[in-house]
């Protein structure tokens, strides 16, 4: 199977010319063959087409159109401006989203192609001459004003506009250039400014003329490296042009519809090719399509060509048009993948005569030479040998992707693996063992070129060309390092160990590698401070002031003697090994060379080595470091393991290990220095404790934190979750010496501090540091136990100990300690009596913390309330339409109860602890008030029950007696009740108030709440029909009566239905109908809530009202039967009679001979009668009219009184004949509707 079967080939060789698309046929076939997918459609709409529109012309640009060469970017400028200037080719588009998105420009423009080549002139000069020779063929005279006479260019080129308009006033003028970006990078800065600034001009011209403008140029300009130096002129510019780049999607489009299109057939064979190595490359599986779609092209090819930025006129197209054109007729390799990738395109590079010259491009080719000539020459593996060659040829493409050529950037193994799909038979075809036999191969290329040219980055794992070093390092930094004596090699090994090892520490004694040191005492979990010695115990003498320990790291070479230990020394000897004395030497050689290089890239070379192993040294120490030291103790030497039993390894590195075993070997000896030192839940360190400090104490005032909180349980300061003075055994011992101190005596603080090796005050009962031993005094303090005097002579108890809690230097400079006085407990006994808390509690000092946790509840209490008080006074207290208590009054108990709120406020702050409670300060004349603040609040209860009790009934009362008006009795026993309650509210503004009266108030309203309720219930029934009254009601509505009246509606003229329609609609539906409402349903609501019946209403009576209604029905049905009747039987009547059909003057008859309408009304006898009184004429008369008449005659004789009716009667049969016609008044029911 060869490449051809695989692919439908189409070569792109032809490098396209903007010009072409002058030539009619040749713009056909450039639409015809520009490939085009739906993406860079969106991408030319949006960057290219809206910006030559003329229709919707808001504020249009200039468009640079960026595309390397050959990514067919020439081609689509010939493409939109064959359609701008003619719609023909619009229907050539091959993409059909393309054709409908250029239809606006297609047709708009008249175009001027311009190619610029190699010229010295200025950008105006090529561009206004080409206009003037355009518009000259075009029949248009016009000239641009010559250079050195304008202040613009933006005025000539409207006034050319103006010109081309006078015969194109309806297309714009299109102006594509070509070639730009090499024409601006060949000229000089002066002139490039020049340049730069027409273009702008044009650019701002386009927004007020129908001037478009497009550019096409290989890299993007604003943000190209190569106009830096005009990079400001750039920037005037950028807002008048839209940049439209062709993406590398997009070439990769072109690439698998146009070069390598595949039929359904192929894609399936290519696909079962390829699938075999999918597991050996990353991604390869989840990207199958794109492999498949751009076969025998790998997909990086073109991303990787397009960022070659230093290799000049590169055309990818056709690069892989003549790559697929070398191999269409091969086979494609069964057993590998058979892909080409970016690494062929070196030997492109090196057979092209004019990118050998170009200095970049040279440097690469020159190194990258010798590689391989090295690689052909020296290398030992040949079944290896083509993949290192490839390897190298993809380094050096890569080599020219970057902006300098020195930059440590390159490939990783998996890069190259995947990217070129590197490939060779192996025994187990699985991705890990390809990667590393990529890995191997890469290992013995840089071991065959003896650290030329090609090196690796550690940091991120790329391999890359580095084509400035030709010199063997490595070879030189072994060489200075088997010369290095064994004190040199110590000393680079402490060297090693402070920086591998992370140490942080702080030289102590400057040149003599004496570091301060502090450890976690891992049992008490606090730091003890001492001295770290890189070295022999010889110079401890100079480590001043002495410490709690002294660490050393023994020297890895040489003598180790220790002539004696001691109790403070711990002693770690460093387990040494081939290779770590391998990396130690590659490090110290490499800085012994970085010191003896002068400065340049030599220098540097040396220094990123010496980092380099220090960072394997790093690595070897963390992969050993539970095997690295073996540890001295009293003479007992230990492997380190010994001490990390129990210790997550995972957890900890170098530097935690030798402070964890410094602790364990120390720990016996630091319990016999610091007996009494307590164990802490968190791990304190120098940094901390202060912090540590500030958490306890403000755990001590109230605020507390877990983390303070953990620090007072440390000290037993805290039990059940409340400070404990007691229960410390440090606060009770200078709680007993305090004791025992006679009136008048103090402890100074001399007498209870001292000093730690001449700095640090600790106490010396427990030698606790002086930040602990502050915050023990300040628990003291706090709790009322003790007066601290600072060195300013001002006393501190509890009711100002927060002052000093912010100021520590307070505790830490204290001149003595005294007995706090007592407190005033008479006064505070009468403030128990008035808030009703048990006097006892504050009589004993035994329940002084009990009585201070009362007053603070029932203060805090009793606060509370008044502010639910302060609303419910100054809210509405109206009662059946009258206030509860006076506003005047309700203001002064509010005033009352703001004294309560201060008491709960001095209990929160100026008395907040027990301690604090001795200093209470309160007058009698404050008790008083306080006293006044609590019969505020009482009354406030009281009015507040009685509302509770009454206001339901009260408000049912208020509503019941706006129904009443028909009831005198009734009415005046409520206004009686209304004033019982009126008489005895007073009685409720007093704390003694007898709540019996409430209860009498109560009976009183629930007997006439009871008398409410009858009386309602009989006012119901005599306004609502009851159940059996609905069905009488519903009988009358569906009787014989009814149904005859409503089948006679239907004749016409003889009836006067006024009255059956008031019979109906007024007098029987009119009557409401509820049988619902009960005496229980009434206890809730003072009416009905089925039928809002209320008493006083307009509603009428039902009472006799259904006897009225079937009464008047029997009259209606008789009144009808005599108007029919009298109808029928007019003379007039008698000659239309003998017109009727047979059956119908049967009907008739029989209706005349028995004087009774048939038993069934039926729809015959309705048409029947209606058919024989048509011929009668009926005339309407409003009786509002007669009356409104009769009225305007004023007095008159009965002679005149006939002649004015008779008159009237006439005006009625003006234009009817008097012998046909009928008078039929017309009545008004009382719901206000009409009919005749």
């Amino acid at each position: 199977m060869k490449y051809r079967d695989l692919i439908q080939f189409d070569p792109i060789i032809t490098v396209i010319e903007l010009k072409s698309a002058d030539d009619s046929a040749k713009a056909h076939e450039l639409a015809r063959s520009y490939v085009m997918s739906d993406d860079m459609v969106d991408l030319v709409s949006a960057k290219i087409i809206s910006q030559l529109n003329l229709k919707d012309v808001s504020d249009n640009k200039g468009v640079l159109l960026v595309g390397n060469y050959g990514t067919g970017k020439s081609h689509l400028m010939s493409v939109v401006s064959a359609i701008a200037a003619d719609s023909a080719y619009l229907a050539d588009a091959q993409n059909e989203k393309f054709q409908i998105a250029a239809k606006p420009i297609a047709g708009k423009f008249e175009v001027l192609r311009i190619e610029i080549g190699s010229t010295e002139a200025s950008l105006r000069a090529i561009i206004t001459g080409n206009v003037e020779k355009d518009l000259a063929q075009r029949g248009i005279s016009f000239k641009f004003p010559d250079v050195g006479n304008i202040t613009n260019n933006k005025d000539g080129l409207i006034a050319m506009m103006a010109a081309f308009a006078e015969k194109y006033n309806d297309k714009g003028y299109l102006i594509i250039v070509d070639e730009l970006l090499d024409y601006l990078k060949g000229r000089k800065e002066n002139d490039l400014i020049q340049d730069i600034g027409f273009m702008r001009e044009i650019g701002e011209v386009l927004k007020s003329t129908r001037l478009r403008f497009i550019c096409g140029i290989q890299e993007a300009l604003f943000e190209n490296p190569a106009f830096h130096n005009v990079s400001n002129t750039l920037l005037k510019m950028k807002d008048r042009y839209e940049q439209a780049l062709i993406r590398t999607e997009d070439i990769a489009y072109v690439v698998k519809q146009r070069i390598l299109q595949k039929t359904p057939e192929q894609r399936a064979m290519i696909r079962e090719h390829l699938t075999p190595f999918c597991p050996l490359y990353q991604n390869m599986a989840e990207q199958l399509d794109e492999y498949v779609e751009m076969f025998p092209i790998h997909p990086t090819y073109i991303s990787t060509f397009q960022r070659m930025i230093i290799v000049e006129k590169r055309e990818v197209l056709k690069t892989i048009s003549e790559t697929i054109k070398e191999i269409i007729d091969l086979e494609v390799p069964a057993d590998q993948p058979g892909v080409i990738s970016y690494d062929t395109y070196w030997r492109r590079i090196k057979e092209d005569p004019a990118k050998r010259v170009e200095p970049a491009i040279h440097e690469v080719l020159q190194k990258s030479g010798v590689l391989e000539d090295i690689i052909q020459r020296s290398f030992s593996r040949d079944a290896y040998k083509p993949m290192a060659l490839q390897i190298i040829a993809a380094l050096s493409v890569h080599r020219l992707t970057t902006v300098v050529l020195d930059a440590k950037l390159g490939l990783t193994a998996q890069n190259l693996k995947d990217d070129l799909m590197l490939f060779m038979p192996l025994p187990v075809m699985e991705a890990d063992f390809l990667l590393t036999t990529v890995e191997k191969v890469l290992q013995d290329i840089m071991n065959t070129v003896g650290g030329q040219f090609i090196e690796y980055n550690r940091d991120n794992g790329q391999y890359y060309l580095d084509l400035k070093k030709d010199v063997d390092y490595d070879k030189k930094i072994q060489e200075k390092a088997n010369f290095l004596g064994e004190d040199r090699l110590n000393q680079y090994f402490y060297s090693v160990m402070y920086d591998a090892a992370d140490l942080q520490l702080t030289e102590h004694v400057t040149g003599r590698k004496i570091y301060e040191y502090r450890i976690n005492w891992d049992e008490k979990n606090i730091f003890r401070e001492g001295y770290l010695f890189m070295g022999l115990p010889n110079e401890r003498t100079t480590a001043q002031p002495p410490q709690d320990f002294y660490v050393y790291i023994l020297p890895l070479f040489g003598m180790k003697t220790i002539d004696e230990s001691k109790e403070d020394e711990v002693y770690f000897d460093f387990q040494n090994s081939d290779s770590f004395t391998e990396l130690l030497k590659t490090y110290a050689g490499a800085r012994e060379m970085e010191v003896l290089s002068a400065h340049g890239d030599a220098r540097s070379t040396y220094a990123r080595r010496a980092n380099t192993t220090l960072n394997e040294i790093r690595r070897y120490l963390e992969d050993n470091k539970t095997v690295c030291f073996r540890v001295s103790y009293l003479g007992t030497e230990k492997p380190v393991l010994d001490y990390l039993r129990g210790t997550r390894m995972n957890e900890i590195i170098v530097r935690d290990i030798i402070s964890i075993a410094t602790s364990k070997a120390l720990n016996s000896y630091f319990n016999d220095r610091y007996p009494d030192c307590p164990i802490f839940k968190r791990p304190v360190t120098r940094e901390n404790q202060a912090d540590l400090r500030v958490e306890a104490i403000t755990a001590i005032v109230g605020k507390a934190t877990q983390l303070g909180q953990s620090i007072l349980e440390t000290f037993g300061l805290l039990l059940n979750g409340k400070l404990s003075i007691e229960n410390s055994k440090y606060a009770s011992h200078y709680l007993q010496q305090l004791a025992l101190l006679p009136d008048g005596s103090v402890l100074n603080a001399s007498d209870i501090m001292t000093s730690l090796n001449g700095q640090d005050m600790v106490d010396k009962k427990f030698r606790l540091s002086i930040v602990w031993m502050s915050v023990i005094w300040t628990s003291l303090v706090y709790g009322g136990h003790c007066v601290l005097v600072g060195r300013d002579n001002k006393r501190y108890d509890a009711s100002n100990v927060e002052e000093f809690i912010k100021n520590p230097d307070i505790t830490y400079e204290f001149k003595r300690l005294e007995k706090p006085k007592a407190p005033a407990v008479k006064l505070l006994r009468r403030l128990f009596n008035i808030l009703s808390i048990s006097e006892g509690l504050i009589v004993n000092p035994n329940t002084w913390d009990k009585a201070h946790e009362e007053l603070y509840k029932r203060s805090q209490k009793l606060s509370l309330e008044t502010f639910r008080y302060d609303k419910f006074y100054k809210g509405s207290l109206s009662l059946w339409g009258d206030q509860i208590v006076p506003t005047n009054i309700a203001e002064k108990y509010c005033r009352d109860m703001e004294s309560l709120r201060t008491l709960y406020n001095d209990v929160n702050s100026r008395w907040s602890t027990p301690a604090k409670l001795k200093h209470f300060d309160y007058s009698d004349g404050q008790l008083d008030v306080l006293t006044n603040g609590m019969e505020a609040l009482e009354i406030a209860h009281i009015i507040e029950d009685f509302k509770a009790q009454v206001q339901d009934i009260m408000h049912y009362l208020a509503v019941a007696e706006t129904m009443t008006a028909g009831n005198t009795a009734l009415k005046a026993r409520f206004q009686e009740a209304k004033e019982e309650y009126l008489n005895m509210r007073n009685g409720l503004l007093n704390v003694k108030y007898n709540t019996g009266t409430t209860d009498t108030l109560l009976d009183n309203l629930e007997n006439l709440k009871k008398d409410f309720i009858d009386f309602y219930l009989t006012q119901h029934k005599t306004y609502r029909l009851d159940h059996s009254g609905l069905k009488r009601k519903q009988a009358i509505m569906n009787s014989e009566q009814m149904a005859t009246l409503q089948q006679l509606l239907g004749i016409k003229d003889v009836l006067s239905t006024g009255q059956y329609q008031e019979l109906l609609n007024v007098h029987l539906n009119g009557l409401k109908v509820c049988y619902e409402c009960t005496s229980t349903e009434l206890q809730s609501s003072p009416f009905c809530s089925h039928c809002n019946y209320r008493p006083g209403d307009k509603d009428k009576p039902v009472a006799g009202k259904l006897d009225y209604i079937e009464e008047q029905l029997s009259n209606l049905v008789s009144t009808w039967t005599n108007a029919i009747l009298g109808a029928v039987n007019d003379p007039m009547l008698d000659k239309a009679k003998t017109l009727l059909s047979r059956p119908q003057r049967q009907i008739i008859d029989e209706l005349v001979s028995s004087k009774e309408l048939p038993k069934v009304i039926t729809p015959d006898f309705i048409s029947t009668v209606n058919e024989l009184l048509s011929g009668l004429d009926k005339v309407e008369v409003d009786p509002q009219r007669i009356e409104r008449e009769m009225v305007s005659w004023g007095p008159v004789t009965p002679a005149d009184f006939k002649k004015k009716m008779n008159a009237l009667i006439e005006s009625y049969l003006v234009g009817h004949d008097a012998e046909k016609t009928r008078l039929v008044v017309k009545t008004k029911y009382m719901d206000g509707s009409e009919e005749a």
